[in-house]
């Protein structure tokens, strides 16, 4: 199990970007297409899940069809997570606690999570729109079973969120674009659901390092 500090750390990582994050964001980007084949290669074999796979082809269609992709949209899913970290943060607790860095004493001297939803959500997209082209992706076959694979994920191990996000219009087949950048921000959620005294830790040292 990471410990608070680990969480923490994966957090502030995929929020920040600077040189050697940028190189990490190029890498994932050569490294996706080996990938998308292999999603592409697992759907055309997924003979069990071939007419719900095709239903889910649809809603891609009109995902595209409906939506611009751009930075909006992006932000729009990371703030699906974002919004779940920080409504389970206790700001009041937290306040007393902090280290005093010059960003957390701003933040929580607003006694708000929404400008703090802000600020993060802010940094998360730029640094994942750094190393990702968002544009027709999901018009190519492999970018598509790479979307639905990943939604059925988040509908497994999410599923509130996921029925969020699809009744936002779909916007769950946008999840594996997001899914390195707020994956952090899940674990955190799912220890404070089984520790909410841990949950508090990752929540210090995470702001502490904003």
């Amino acid at each position: 199990m990471d410990s608070a500090k680990d969480i923490a750390r994966e957090m502030l990582a995929a929020i920040n970007l600077d040189r050697f994050g940028f190189l990490v964001a190029v890498a994932k980007g050569v490294i996706s297409l080996p990938v998308n084949l292999g999603y592409l290669g697992y759907d055309f074999m997924d003979v069990e899940h071939r007419r719900e796979n095709r239903d889910d082809k649809y809603r891609i269609a009109q995902l595209i069809k409906r939506t611009p992709f751009n930075k909006i949209i992006i932000e729009k899913v990371i703030n699906v997570f974002l919004d779940d970290f920080i409504s389970r943060i206790d700001i009041p607790s937290l306040s007393i606690q902090m280290s005093g860095s010059v960003i957390g004493k701003m933040f929580f001297s607003q006694v708000t999570g929404i400008k703090l939803g802000y600020a993060i959500s802010e940094r998360a997209t730029t640094a994942l729109l750094t190393g990702t082209i968002v544009g027709a992706f999901l018009s190519i076959g492999s970018e598509s079973s790479r979307a639905i694979y990943s939604s059925r994920y988040l509908r497994e191990t999410n599923p509130e969120i996921y029925s969020q996000l699809k009744q936002m219009g779909n916007l769950d087949l946008i999840y594996f674009l997001v899914e390195d950048t707020v994956k952090p921000f899940e674990k955190a959620c799912r220890v404070n659901e089984r520790n909410p005294e841990e949950f508090d830790k990752i929540c210090k040292y995470f702001l502490d390092g904003l």
